[in-house]
């Protein structure tokens, strides 16, 4: 954390909504009107309040040690060899997730874009560039972070522009709440995966307290917000789009709308689309990546930042090229779902529960 304390708040926010917004933002409508049909969007609002609840259980752990991430506290509450293990099981968390991410992008890049090119050069490509950011400081990867980050607006301004010229039918989403409870609570364990990224709250906040620990929460809560009103509009405006027999064959339904508008100027406004989309995409290796080193450069302190970076930025590249089917993409999709909440909500709260249980809390801090 040494000369990084020039970090803002606003920095944090990026992070987190870079992190976020990922593959997730192109098959979400998909994935979730699968399941909640018309209601997806009531999915994807109510999956933003659990993502925020997390983000609050997060906040409560991280005041406890404000000056610690979960790698450091983690050896405090449970002792070392428990810290080193939880430890070790979060840096391959982040190399799973690193391998998911990179696996779907590459997917639809070649699908939509790069249709002859071997699946192996657009991932050298992409992760390339992602462990050239990822091995650097985290006030480093920051700074490219708010530089990046107007591109989202791009994204969602594209999408304002299919509103009006393209013909959509607000009938879609009636009657609210036809698909029923049970359907739009399943549609939330859809859109939940989507908004995967706030976890990393856990190792950032040490980082950021020097801003105040309500303004680490406020933070969060301001991205967790943009993400979760950017994913119901983009749900939105897909179903309005669409009619249900039409989203039922459509994976990417984002780029299916995108690829409709017709203007003068951009032949294949699709593609510039995919071209914006692609920064979002590194941006999110990048912050993965960044979990797996900074875990590694806490339980290994002898090798060097850029080394660990370069290994595991190249072992979640062959773990990716192992999938050749897209039932064994899913496969691999469902499985990492499924660890991933261990790592988001059983090991936080049994950690939680041990520091108030137990009264462990950093000293000399008033939290």
């Amino acid at each position: 954390m040494k000369n990084q304390s020039n970090l803002t708040s606003i920095q944090l926010m990026l992070f987190i909504i870079q992190t976020q917004i990922g593959v997730g933002v192109l098959g979400l409508p998909f994935n979730v009107f699968s399941v909640s049909k018309g209601d997806a969007w009531i999915s994807v609002l109510l999956a933003g309040i659990v993502v925020q609840l997390f983000i609050t259980i997060f906040w409560v752990l991280g005041r406890r040690f404000p000056s610690k991430s979960l790698f450091q506290y983690s050896i405090q509450l449970v002792g070392k060899a428990g810290g080193t293990f939880i430890n070790v099981s979060y840096v391959f968390y982040g190399l799973l997730v690193t391998s998911l991410i990179l696996m779907y992008s590459t997917a639809i890049i070649k699908t939509w874009v790069l249709t002859l090119t071997p699946k192996w050069i657009i991932m050298l490509l992409l992760m390339g560039t992602a462990i050239y950011l990822g091995k650097e400081l985290l006030s480093d990867i920051c700074n490219v972070y708010v530089v990046v980050s107007g591109l989202i607006f791009f994204l969602i301004m594209i999408s304002i522009v299919v509103l009006f010229m393209y013909p959509v039918d607000w009938r879609y989403l009636l009657p609210i709440g036809h698909s029923g409870g049970n359907n739009i609570l399943k549609g939330v364990k859809e859109a939940y995966f989507s908004m995967l990224g706030f976890e990393l709250l856990l190792f950032l906040f040490p980082y950021f307290q020097h801003n105040g620990v309500r303004s680490v929460l406020f933070s969060a809560t301001m991205a967790n917000l943009f993400v979760t009103l950017m994913y119901a509009f983009l749900t939105i405006v897909s179903l309005i789009t669409f009619s249900p027999e039409e989203l039922v064959i459509i994976p990417q339904p984002v780029l299916y709308y995108v690829k409709s508008l017709y203007l003068q100027i951009i032949e294949r406004i699709d593609l510039l689309f995919v071209s914006l989309w692609v920064v979002s995409v590194i941006t999110s290796l990048t912050s993965y990546l960044f979990l797996s080193t900074e875990g590694s450069t806490h339980t290994f302190k002898r090798i060097k930042r850029p080394v660990i970076t370069i290994f595991f930025g190249s072992l979640s590249l062959i773990i990716a090229l192992v999938p050749n089917k897209a039932s064994q993409m899913e496969m691999y999709n469902k499985w990492v779902l499924n660890i991933s909440y261990l790592f988001i909500f059983v090991i936080p709260f049994i950690l939680l529960g041990i520091s108030f249980i137990f009264k462990k809390k950093e000293r000399g801090k008033h939290v």
